[in-house]
């Protein structure tokens, strides 16, 4: 029985110029744990020597020990001499320390990421002392890549270098550069992969990636650029319109039903029209589109009944599921004409004349149905707007006020609250039969009663349908019973509308005046009522006894007449005197009732004596006339004198028959 004693083992590294790494020799250490060593390809590497102690048998060392490798699969393989290793043996003596040797002489590929462990057979079973793991540096060599197209939200994953080249090591850094918003958090390498994660439509454009690493050491080992360009795609978007659009049926414009604004996707999207049946719909005719970013529009003309129902916008691109917008369109539909209007005359009974009017439903009610029937009698010499409106349940009407002799057209409309159809006439306009002219509106009035003139005026409203062939204007005296209107008519002209009547009509006497209008199929009259006669002339005026002199002038102040039936209105003056001769006017309407006026005569001659007649008139006549004598101008250039020529007149009458009486009375007493 073999007794085998304690051993000691060592992993020492000899020549290491090219070799990078550190650790500490862990004999019981797995190989995953040991040293790390870094080589550059297709160079030698250093010399390892794993030490130990012989067993008490005297059997040497390196007859215990074994180098072995484990590649990156996990296959443990048993070093042997080759071209890429050389063992070489230091004997021990039994009990003594002794040592073999791994010396690399070529950095393969085989060689990257495999473990190498120096193993002891202790009672025939590897034990191992030590390991170290192999890594080749290898700069980044990246790869120009084409379009890479990715989802918006999403991520793309896209091969940045061959699949087949060992990875980059150590692990390089990166940068990104280009005309999108990509950046490095968006980004992740993973030999040989590339993945992009949320992708937005703004991160699309071309990018260069650059990787660079660097030796343990901290040396330089290399860089390499990789090219491609991100196409974020995504599905389309629309910024919805209205839902609802409602158009009415024979609308002179188009309706338009617009399925939104700021449409966006990648790539961008295609439009399609379906209409209510399902057909698809293509610009021409009755429709024409707008389908650009800013506006998806479809305008459709001509729009009836059958346009109602669901139309849809599909908005497609390709990526993911298309998108589609409904729009409900509804069509309002007037109602159509009613029929067969007929019409009859009710009553005659100017100016109430009335006529009855039926007629049939319409075709069509419309949509929403129609609200009321309007009825209309036109006529072009009535300017009376003779349209009523009636229940949409009732197919009959009645119109009144209509004139008789007139033609009127009967029209009728079916109205709904979209609109009114056209209008429906009977077969022939309605002849309202003709009657007697209106009663006129007389207006009577006295002119001037000195001279027995009375104004009557009339006014006809309507000649009944057929021309005024005669007007007669009579009158009769109050309480008589004598004359009557029939004695005393005078014919004036059919179109006169006022006449002047001349017959000495007595003062203080009232007068009915009458107005007989006839036409051919009878005769209206109609009564200006009482007028009355009074005084044939206004009073004489009242003047002053002051009068002031002027340069070849005389002012002479008086009252306008202010008494007596005929004082309304205004006066106008005149002042005569007979020798020396003077007529001056002082014309209507300068001078109201019951005011102080002032008359300036001119014209005068110095050193004369004048008696002036002033008479004062109105629309009733002329008064009798007041007098005043004006004696020659003074020094003072004034004269006052209660100088009426009535008064002054007396007065020297009575002086002179006084004188005379005297006389008289004196001459009879010396007689006795």
């Amino acid at each position: 029985m073999l007794v085998m004693f304690p051993f000691v083992a060592a992993l020492l590294l000899t020549g290491l110029a090219n070799s990078q790494g550190s650790g500490v020799v862990n004999p019981y250490s797995n190989p995953a744990s040991g040293y790390v060593f870094s080589y550059d390809l297709n160079q030698p590497g250093p010399t390892m020597t794993c030490n130990g102690y012989s067993n008490t048998t005297g059997t040497p060392f390196q007859q215990n020990t074994q180098w072995s490798l484990i590649d990156s699969t996990g296959t443990i393989q048993t070093i042997v001499s080759s071209s890429i290793f050389a063992l070489s043996q230091e004997p021990s003596p039994v009990g003594g320390v002794g040592q073999t040797n791994l010396t690399l002489l070529n950095v393969t590929n085989t060689l990257d990421g495999a473990t190498i462990s120096c193993g002891i057979f202790v009672l025939g079973v590897l034990r191992q002392i030590a390991s170290f793991t192999v890594k080749i540096y290898r700069a980044p060599v990246l790869k120009t890549v084409g379009t890479v197209n990715g989802l918006k939200d999403g991520s793309v994953t896209f091969q940045i270098r061959d699949a087949l080249s060992p990875p980059p090591y150590p692990t390089p850094t990166l940068t990104i550069t280009g005309n999108g918003t990509l950046v490095l958090a968006q980004i992740k390498y993973n030999h040989p992969n590339l993945t992009l994660s949320g992708l937005t439509e703004a991160n699309s454009g071309s990018y260069v990636l650059t990787a660079e690493n660097f030796r343990l050491n901290g040396m330089f080992l290399g860089a390499s650029n990789g090219t491609f360009t991100l196409n974020v795609q995504s599905a389309p978007v629309i910024t919805a319109g209205r839902s609802q659009v409602a158009a009415v049926q024979g609308q002179p414009f188009p309706v338009s039903l617009q399925c939104g604004t700021n449409l966006r996707g990648n790539p961008f999207p295609t439009v399609q029209w379906k209409s209510s049946n399902g057909t698809v719909v293509t610009s021409g005719g009755r429709y024409s589109m707008d389908n650009g970013p800013s506006n998806v529009q479809l305008n459709l003309s001509n729009v009836d009944w059958n346009s109602n129902g669901t139309w849809m916008c599909i908005l497609s691109n390709g990526i993911l599921s298309s998108l589609v917008v409904n729009i409900s369109l509804f069509v309002l539909v007037p109602p159509s004409p009613p029929r067969n209007v007929t019409n009859g005359l009710l009553t005659l009974t100017n100016p109430k004349s009335q006529v009855s009017v039926s007629w049939q439903v319409p075709i069509s009610r419309g949509v929403p149905p129609l609200s009321v029937y309007r009825v209309a009698a036109v006529s072009a010499r009535d300017p009376m707007n003779h349209t009523t409106s009636w229940p949409a349940n009732q197919t009959f009407a009645i119109i009144d006020m209509l004139k008789a002799g007139l033609n009127y057209t009967i029209m009728v409309y079916a109205v709904s609250i979209i609109g009114t159809t056209e209008a429906v006439s009977s077969p022939s306009d309605m002849v309202i039969l003709s009657t007697a002219p209106d009663v006129p509106t007389v207006i009577c009035s006295p002119l001037a009663a000195s001279l027995g003139t009375v104004s009557v005026s009339w006014v006809i409203s309507y000649d009944g349908g057929r021309p005024v062939t005669a007007i007669r204007i009579g009158y009769t005296q109050a309480g008589t019973g004598g004359i009557g209107f029939a004695d005393t008519q005078a014919v004036v002209s059919p179109d006169a509308t006022s006449a002047i009547i001349m017959q000495q009509f007595l003062a203080t006497s009232s007068y009915a005046f009458q107005v007989n209008v006839t036409n051919e199929v009878g005769t209206s009259t109609s009564l200006c009522g009482q007028v009355t006669i009074s005084e044939g002339i206004p009073p004489t005026p009242k003047l002053y006894p002051t009068f002031t002199y002027g340069a070849k002038s005389v002012a002479l102040m008086l009252s306008a007449p202010s008494s007596g039936a005929r004082t309304t209105g205004s006066f106008a003056f005149t002042v005569v005197s007979s020798d020396p001769y003077v007529n001056q006017s002082f014309p209507f309407p300068s001078y109201v009732s019951g005011t102080k006026v002032t008359l300036m005569v001119t014209g005068l001659q110095d050193g004369v004596t004048y008696l002036f007649s002033v008479y004062a008139s109105n629309v009733y006549g002329i008064s009798d006339p007041a007098g005043i004598k004006v004696p020659p101008k003074s020094q003072n250039g004034s004269s006052t004198g209660p100088i009426a020529g009535g008064v002054l007149g007396a007065i020297v009458g009575l002086l002179v028959v006084a004188i005379v009486i005297v006389v008289v009375v004196l001459l009879l007493h010396r007689r006795g």
